[in-house]
């Protein structure tokens, strides 16, 4: 029996060897906790040992040949939007200098600088457009390399932490080869904290209907990128809405961090509560936006907005926050257009008036050294939830299951379109697996999916039966062809002066109409091993 013990233990040593080893081997990651790098450690950032909080503001460059030489400036549109207002290097420096010292004192701790503006030309390959000048990534790629950190240079200075939103390296070499370049240039500088490697894979991923295994093995090999080039900086995806997860599943990606975008009042906090529930990862606004022009929305609006995002995303758990963008963009559409925390009327000072900066401040702008004094508490669910936009002819009823274990799936994501594809509504599945999906026409076309699990799609033609009471032709619906860009969160609204988030106060009895109902029945997902 001795032996037998003593051979037990034996075998217990090796079981806590072979795993501590794994372990070791599994942790990819140094222990930044006595460096100036930024770190994630037990769902939060981190810096040394305190918790870093990212309040971050959107900045775009622009590319410029400047007596021949690659130089990063802002963007035209910002100050002056017809024109350049520095044309030498050292005045591209001091206009960068001014704007990052402004965008400091106003209270953000980083930047989400936009490097991803890259062309291709007719033999496929990229380029950053300068003036009247091609800098090609592989030709130049040391020029661009040295303008870029100039920049980086600059933030560091004005004490702006960085995210460098990258083109993405999917299967094209040079894409690669420069994306390498750029993690080994920049790998032992601190400054920049992250590195985003795609902007709203939804939106920009020039392949349709690409599955959750693909994007995952794209995604491992930005991991692996990372890891072997710059493994002391963190990457991410700024994903958009949650109808991502029927293709760049964030739960199954294997970022670092979540940042996703959310715009427009009656989808915030919907897509906040969503993000912060079914997706297991530290994660943080990475643009989110209200367009004031000081008319048809407010500038008031735009600040209440802006506070009510960020005390909900801290309210749901988020680890940061960013606001889309330095300025506004004169000749886009009105979203666009916009949503910059500076106009294009007057002049702003820097507190030292060491720079004059072309435009106002709007009073969003004055908020954000307030945010960090915010304290959590328990967030609640918005009444608009399951019906984000109001949509009242008709509502579809069903219920998600997974497939195995015949367990409700909580947390699915609905999407439906009418016939010809031009209006989209979207809704949630809730503890017990069931979803209610408004919506002013027949839908015909379906796509569900879940965190984790498999997507169907499919089209369906269902039998609607009118709602007692109601004398609706199903055929002559109202508002048919009415899209969310259309739609104005204020007559939802309801006034009051205690509630938690304003701009999210919405009227109940707005959300849970419907003139015909429809029932799908029981639908199944997978669980993706």
């Amino acid at each position: 029996m001795k032996i037998n013990h003593y051979f037990i233990l034996l075998l217990i040593i090796s079981l806590i060897s072979i795993s501590c080893s794994s372990k070791k081997k599994d942790s990819l990651r140094p222990d930044l906790s006595n460096t100036n790098y930024i770190y994630i450690d037990n769902k939060t950032f981190k810096h040394k040992n305190d918790t870093f909080f990212p309040i971050m503001l959107n900045y775009v460059i622009a590319c410029r040949n400047i007596d021949n030489k690659c130089v990063m400036s802002p963007i035209k549109a910002y100050e002056n939007p017809d024109i350049y207002e520095s044309n030498t290097e050292k005045e591209i420096q001091h206009q960068l200098a001014g704007h990052f010292q402004l965008i400091h004192e106003l209270g953000f701790n980083c930047l989400r600088i936009c490097f991803d503006r890259i062309s291709q030309d007719e033999k496929g390959y990229y380029f950053y457009q300068a003036d009247n000048k091609k800098y090609y990534i592989k030709e130049h790629c040391a020029e661009i390399m040295q303008g870029l950190k100039q920049v980086i240079d600059i933030a560091g200075e004005k004490n702006l932490r960085v995210m460098l939103l990258i083109k993405p390296p999917i299967q094209n070499k040079d894409l690669e080869a420069f994306t390498i370049k750029l993690l080994k240039t920049f790998k032992d500088n601190p400054v920049i904290f992250a590195y985003d490697f795609m902007n709203e894979p939804l939106y920009f991923d020039q392949k349709k209907n690409r599955s959750k295994k693909e994007a995952v093995k794209i995604v491992s090999q930005w991991r692996d990128l990372m890891r072997k080039h710059a493994p002391n900086q963190l990457f991410t995806i700024g994903f958009s809405e949650p109808i991502e997860v029927f293709e760049w599943d964030p739960e199954l990606l294997p970022v670092d961090f979540v940042q996703f975008h959310t715009y427009h009042p009656l989808r915030a906090p919907n897509e906040i509560y969503w993000y912060s529930h079914y997706i297991d990862k530290v994660w943080m606004i990475g643009e989110t936006a209200l367009p004031a022009d000081g008319d048809s929305i407010s500038y008031a609006e735009q600040a209440q907005f802006m506070l009510d995002v960020f005390h909900y995303s801290v309210d749901c758990g988020g680890s940061g926050f960013g606001w889309w963008e330095f300025q506004e963009i004169p000749g886009s559409h009105f979203e666009a257009q916009y949503t910059g925390l500076l106009n294009h009327q007057g002049i702003t000072y820097t507190t030292d008036s060491a720079h004059i900066i072309l435009g106002t401040l709007k009073p969003a702008a004055h908020l954000v050294k307030e945010l960090v004094n915010y304290k959590a508490k328990k967030p609640v669910q918005a009444v608009n939830y399951y019906n984000m936009l109001g949509f009242n002819n008709i509502c579809i009823k069903g219920k998600i299951v997974d497939k195995k274990t015949k367990q409700a799936v909580e947390g699915a994501v609905v999407r439906a379109w009418n016939e010809y594809w031009s209006v989209g509504i979207n809704t949630f599945t809730n503890e017990k697996g069931e979803f209610t999906l408004y919506s002013n026409d027949e839908c015909v076309h379906f796509e569900i999916s879940a965190s984790g699990m498999t997507k169907i799609k499919f089209d369906k033609k269902i039998t609607y039966h009118p709602v007692s009471g109601q004398k609706a032709d199903i055929h002559q619906l109202p508002n048919k062809d009415l899209e969310y860009q259309r739609i104005s969160y204020k007559p939802f609204l309801l006034q009051s002066n205690t509630a938690p988030y304003p701009l999210f106060h919405f009227d109940p009895e707005k959300f849970n109409q419907a003139k015909f109902t429809g029932d799908m029945g029981p639908l199944y997902l997978k669980k993706i091993k």
